[in-house]
């Protein structure tokens, strides 16, 4: 669509409402010249400054908002710190308005780049924002802040069959497409990942959990019908850079690819024989697109068949922030996309790849129920190892494969003087991995017990227990060696414990999100001389999806959400004597698919249950973002454990 249309088509959706720009004052002069030229496009636009701010500010701001079809707020780290920036677009998004995010701050007051972070954060989060952190280009930066807009809030209402209006003036007849089926694409065999079930919408826009790299792969599926394009995109922050669009035409039977730098599209590559495959039925309608990503390229398959084509990579892939998924028609052909799983890296404690000889910092210290894990692929040689260290010279543990001599030696050593090597024969599955048996992969662990640690190879165990020779708490990080003139690294990649966080009650925890069958697990103190206590889990302040509060004092337990503002209909439950006379307590929250389920258990795995509640989802709880704690005394809750792992926790004394 050219961009004439585009404002035709703006026009004719806002009708009499308005686009409101939403900015901190300091940023006036920038906000003022887009001012002007979205009126010379003739767009009905609003700011404060040329919409008559007069009397009540509140009020004003209010009109502001109740007459847009879309905000679009200027981000900057002082809009963020803004009570009436934050008060104008919570209103905004309370009501549904479309927010089109515009980046106009580079870097943070301390030389950082800057992230709209905190409520901001959360309102804008997994959208696309228009680069307006300078003044240049304005005319450039509007065509796309309004192309954008369009594609918010505009659907296309041309129905299959009818007559279309050509650029030239001229009519054509859209060729009848077969009938829509609306089953999902059925997945067939796939690299794991994130499964997201997409919208009927004709813009999808999914963040990637981290930078791609080489060997991931997106998938997505959808079905195929004749009519206008739609297309797969990996963009960067802005919709200037686009690391590859993938574009079905079938019109022009045709399939575009090509990427977008600094707002300039590139040069194309073209692949006629995807559509032709689709209209002769050698594709099945409803299809699975993989985009592979190798090396120096991209390689596509369609239901399992490579493409002729690749597209070469022209912008590093590390640039690549959210897929963006478009239908011109609105017929929403895109079904359901995978993204690869997060790689956690090595500075929040999770797998992350080996550099040979390197420190791997643990940040805090190793204690009792931690675990460490190393994967490598097993290759003939002299020999390579796995070291936990104490500062430079000691080892915690030495575990040394020697292929030559098929034995495993397990060591530490106290003051840098080796106490004596415990020599274990190559378990059964080394043997294999020895002797060709199996595909050389192999994974260590070792679990890190009151007394001793436990190692394991493919988990196997390994040896008899072997003991401490010094403090756990001492050791300070990992190493993995090869000997001296070896080219070969047989370690892949390693996950060391994540950082224990200190908890602090009336705290607020931010996290991604849920899905359904995440536990979240909080430990307590159970005190029968308090009022109350309790914890939230919710989107803000007005909307929590789970309110748990526990009172002691009238002997219940009582369970509501809160739905923009207004709390809803209490669930309540007497408090059993096992609960109240159990001390410590453990309480799992189950996220369910219509419920949260509610386990209150007197030990941390969960097989004696005190109580077991149920609280329907009043709101969307995939939209929850923090988990808040309410503890009169300061001494009751003492630890919590997120699904990804992350723990915050207190002692008590």
């Amino acid at each position: 669509m050219d961009f004439a249309t585009v404002q035709e088509a703006l026009k004719d959706q806002m009708g009499d409402r308005h686009i409101m720009l939403s900015y901190q004052w300091d940023n006036q002069e920038l906000v003022a010249k887009v001012y002007d030229l979205i009126v010379e496009h003739g767009i009905n636009v609003w700011m404060d400054i040329h919409g008559g701010v007069t009397g009540n500010i509140n009020e004003a701001m209010a009109t502001g908002v109740e007459g847009s079809a879309i905000v679009c707020c200027f981000m900057t780290q002082k809009y963020e710190r803004s009570k009436n920036c934050s008060a104008e677009l919570n209103y905004a998004n309370d009501r549904g308005t479309t927010i089109v995010p515009c980046m106009a701050q580079n870097r943070t007051e301390e030389g950082n780049p800057y992230r709209a972070s905190g409520w901001l954060g959360i309102l804008t989060a997994g959208k696309l924002w228009i680069d307006f952190k300078s003044d240049e280009q304005l005319e450039m930066r509007i065509t796309q802040l309004l192309t954008e807009c369009c594609s918010r809030l505009c659907k296309s209402e041309t129905p299959v069959g009818k007559m279309v209006t050509l650029k030239s003036g001229m009519t054509k007849k859209k060729a009848p497409a077969p009938k829509k089926k609306k089953q999902r694409a059925v997945a067939g065999k796939m690299a794991t990942g994130t499964v997201i079930d997409l919208p009927d919408e004709n813009s999808i826009t999914i963040p990637l959990n981290q930078p791609l790299e080489p060997g991931d792969q997106i998938e997505v599926w959808g079905f195929y019908e004749y009519g206008e394009k739609f297309n797969f995109n990996l963009v960067g922050d802005s919709l200037n850079e686009v690391l590859i669009h993938f574009d079905i035409r079938p019109t022009q039977n045709v399939v575009v690819m090509n990427n977008k730098e600094n707002g300039c599209w590139q040069t194309e590559i073209r692949d006629s024989r995807v559509v032709r495959k689709f209209e002769r039925g050698e594709y099945d309608e409803n299809f699975h697109l993989v985009v592979k990503y190798e090396e120096d390229k991209l390689v596509f398959f369609i239901n399992g068949e490579q493409l002729r084509k690749t597209f070469p990579i022209r912008i590093p892939m590390r640039e690549g922030k959210n897929v963006v998924l478009r239908d011109q028609e609105d017929l929403g052909r895109w079904k359901k996309l995978k993204i690869p799983e997060p790689r956690v890296t090595q500075e929040s404690k999770g797998t992350s790849s080996v550099k040979l000889g390197e420190e791997m910092i643990l940040e805090q210290a190793l204690t009792v129920g931690d675990c460490i894990e190393v994967w490598g692929k097993y290759q003939e040689g002299d020999k390579y190892s796995f070291n936990i260290m104490r500062g430079k010279g000691d080892y915690l543990l030495h575990f040394d494969i020697r292929p030559q001599s098929g034995t495993i030696c397990l060591d530490s050593t106290l003051d840098t003087a080796w106490p004596g090597s415990l020599n274990l024969h190559l378990s059964e599955e080394f043997q294999k991995l020895a002797h060709g048996n199996s595909n050389g992969d192999f994974h260590i662990k070792a679990e890190f017990t009151e007394d001793n640690i436990d190692l394991y190879v493919n988990d196997m165990k390994v040896g008899e227990r072997i003991p401490y020779v010094f403090d756990l708490s001492a050791a300070t990080h990992v190493i993995c060696f090869v000997p001296p003139g070896s080219n070969k690294n047989p370690w892949k990649k390693i996950s060391l414990p994540k950082p224990r966080q200190l908890f602090q009650s009336f705290g607020t925890y931010e996290f991604e999100s849920f899905s359904i069958g995440d536990v979240v697990n909080f430990t307590g103190h159970f005190r029968k001389d308090v009022d109350a206590f309790a914890l939230n889990i919710m989107q803000d302040t007005s909307n929590i999806q789970l309110h748990v509060s526990i009172r002691p004092a009238e002997g219940v337990v009582v369970l509501n959400s809160m739905v923009t503002g207004g709390w809803g209909k209490e669930i309540r439950a007497a408090i059993p004597q096992s609960l109240a006379s159990c001390g410590l307590f453990d309480l799992f929250v189950l996220v369910g698919e219509k419920t949260f389920g509610l386990e209150f258990s007197k030990d941390e795995e969960n097989e004696n249950v005190l109580l077991e509640m149920k609280m329907p989802h009043r709101a969307d709880f995939t939209k929850a973002k923090f988990i808040s704690f309410r503890d009169v005394k300061d001494n009751v809750w003492t630890e919590l454990n997120m699904p990804d792992g992350t723990s915050y926790y207190r002692e008590i004394s």
